[in-house]
């Protein structure tokens, strides 16, 4: 099976993926998370890659892809994917995407319908501003005032010099680490104003949706956030919603091989009855 990386010049920067799988098998195209970079793909690609050419995106701003300005929309992101898709000349495949990804992936569904066969959105971000509102005001006022919060770090290793608080200080720095490592997804999430958000929300949207899409949500995620999703989705006309029964969603190597299984699935039938209507053309 082929592995490599690449990288391409976009006229918004620079692109880096990781592909897998041979170039004559459907295209799937693989989108990842808030918190994360193409290499979340790596065990799902290795299973895929036997039937599918996959390609695991660094989204414009994240990992090792470049940004000459900081994406500052979801359509900033999307308009971004379409500059990449048309450069390599892919047309007609299968997105799939985690959380931050899977709002992308929607969102350029809708955009651009003719181009995609189906669609898998894990854990989705975009169908509501629940599981944004729950944590977003601290971390707002944590990023708008980065010289109190290095003033805190000061105080607490003040405090960890005398005291046992040195364990609740790596936990405090390992925090501010992570946001700073994460500066899109701050910039899309928590330095804009909710209108500005909701406007890109694909809810309102989904009675639009023509291409097969199967949503994968984790069972471990809030009630409300659950039946938010499953309550939207029913505007889509092609849909298969499944709960992942696992509360380590995508991070054990049990629930990589069942959200493997889950996307394998639903792409060999879409494919399959895209087969069968070629075939019938003929």
């Amino acid at each position: 099976m082929v592995h490599h990386s690449s990288r391409i010049k976009l006229s918004v920067g620079q692109i880096f993926w990781r592909e897998t799988g041979d170039n004559y098998r459907p295209i799937a195209i693989f989108l990842h998370g808030s918190w994360d970079d193409s290499s979340q793909w790596e065990n799902i690609t290795d299973l895929l890659g036997e039937n599918f050419h996959c390609l695991a995106l660094d989204l414009l701003g994240f990992g090792n892809s470049i940004a000459i300005q900081t994406p500052t929309s979801i359509e900033h992101e999307v308009d971004c994917l379409h500059e990449f898709l048309t450069a390599l000349k892919l047309r007609q495949v299968y997105l799939v995407g985690h959380s931050l990804g899977a709002w992308i992936a929607i969102s350029y569904t809708l955009k651009y319908p003719e181009l995609i066969k189906g669609v898998v959105a894990i854990s989705p971000e975009g169908f509501s501003l629940n599981n944004l509102q729950q944590y977003s005001q601290s971390t707002k006022w944590l990023l708008a005032h980065p010289w109190l919060f290095r003033l805190w770090l000061k105080g607490l290793q003040l405090m960890a010099s005398v005291s046992d608080h040195a364990n609740s200080l790596e936990k405090t720095q390992a925090y501010w680490d992570f946001f700073k490592k994460f500066t899109i997804t701050c910039s899309l999430f928590f330095r804009r104003s909710i209108p500005e958000i909701r406007r890109e929300l694909v809810v309102d949207r989904l009675s639009q949706f023509r291409s097969p899409l199967l949503v994968l949500q984790d069972e471990s995620d809030s009630p409300c956030i659950i039946e938010k999703s499953q309550t939207n989705t029913k505007a889509v006309q092609k849909i298969e919603y499944k709960l992942i029964k696992k509360s380590e969603f995508i991070s054990t190597q049990e629930s990589w091989l069942q959200v493997a299984r889950e996307i394998q699935i639903f792409l060999d039938q879409v494919q399959l009855k895209i087969d069968r209507e070629e075939v019938e053309l003929w």
